[in-house]
């Protein structure tokens, strides 16, 4: 977590997503970043990120570590934005096209082929779990063999029908073989996109996927805007999802919507499991972003989530309605928050 406060008072959060090894980002927030930051407007959040981003350029920072630094520290800066001039972030970046965003329940995990009857009753029981919540969508994590993989998500279309939107992520985990093997299997199963099927260094493999399959290959193996847009005239990928606290913040998953819209393509936060702040953060985009699809929810336990704001965030009939206070129009209990701390 992050938290920038001003020489007026207004405290910004933001995140990094670091779950591994997260003090080496700690240490090169207040070692590096913050030394470039004090005395600086922080009413400047894309002037700012453009210094952080050109820092480390010739170290090679447009990955990994220095792209979570960024990303804590820009989110935090739009947060104290909207906070200084009374406005949220999504009318800060040009309006809002939704007030709430349609979710998904990510977290449903795929199971291997020989796994006993037990396991597949659960699966089955917690497919149902989610359509009791009120969610319309759910992705499932799969990449454990593809026979394992078509059994799960016939597990779960069998036990939610055919309306319910099923996604998948396969974690990079297959070779071109096994992968058009899936995603062949994958779309009589009409699941709404298949993601991360390859390699992501690979380019060229998901180029021949996304040629082979009618089923949308996406990714949240994104990194930065011009990653994106070799990935768009690649013709790799049809379905974007950087993600808030790793892919260099707000600023940066803006231009890349931009660009995907540009090419015709749809666009989505990728959240997995972070905090309330992430959470808000994403939101905003979304709510943003013209060319949005659905949004991740981490439908399981979380206790960095709504259990750190001193209001929660509100999630109706499987849509999370978009705050609409001054910055991410979150409040955080610190108190709370601190209970976590390492």
């Amino acid at each position: 977590m992050v938290k920038i406060t001003t020489d007026r008072g207004i405290v910004g959060w933001g995140e990094a997503k670091s779950p591994v090894a997260p003090r080496i980002t700690a240490t090169a927030i207040r070692d590096l970043a913050a030394g470039l930051l004090i005395g600086q407007d922080p009413t400047d959040p894309e002037l700012q990120w453009d210094r952080l981003y050109g820092a480390m350029r010739i170290r090679g920072g447009s990955h990994g570590f220095w792209m979570d630094v960024i990303s804590g520290i820009d989110i935090a800066l739009w947060d104290i934005t909207g906070k200084a001039y009374g406005l949220p972030v999504s009318t800060l970046l040009g309006g809002a096209f939704r007030d709430r965003i349609k979710i998904y329940a990510s977290g449903i995990p795929g199971l291997r082929a020989d796994s006993p009857p037990e396991a597949w009753d659960r699966l089955q029981a917690t497919a149902e779990d989610v359509r009791s919540r009120g969610f319309h969508g759910t992705k499932m994590g799969i990449g454990l063999g593809v026979e394992g993989d078509l059994r799960s998500v016939q597990t779960v279309r069998d036990t939610l029908g055919p309306e319910f939107m099923i996604f998948v992520d396969a974690a990079g985990m297959y070779g071109l073989t096994d992968a058009l093997r899936l995603g062949r299997g994958l779309e009589s199963l009409e699941v709404g996109w298949l993601e991360a099927p390859v390699p992501p260094e690979d380019i060229e493999l998901s180029v021949q996927l996304t040629q082979a399959l009618s089923i949308p290959i996406a990714s949240d193996q994104i990194f930065n805007r011009w990653q994106v847009r070799d990935l768009m005239l690649a013709g790799s990928i049809d379905v974007v999802q950087p993600d808030v606290c790793r892919t260099a913040g707000i600023s940066e998953c803006r231009r890349i919507a931009e660009i995907a819209d540009a090419f015709g393509k749809g666009v989505t936060p990728h959240v997995s499991i972070g905090s309330a702040v992430q959470f808000a953060a994403s939101a905003h985009l979304a709510a943003s972003f013209p060319n949005q699809t659905w949004m991740e929810y981490w439908y399981g336990n979380n206790p960095i989530g709504n259990a750190i704001l001193k209001t929660p965030l509100t999630v109706e009939n499987g849509y999370l309605l978009a705050p609409d206070g001054p910055g991410l129009g979150v409040e955080v209990n610190e108190d709370a928050l601190m209970r976590f701390a390492v």
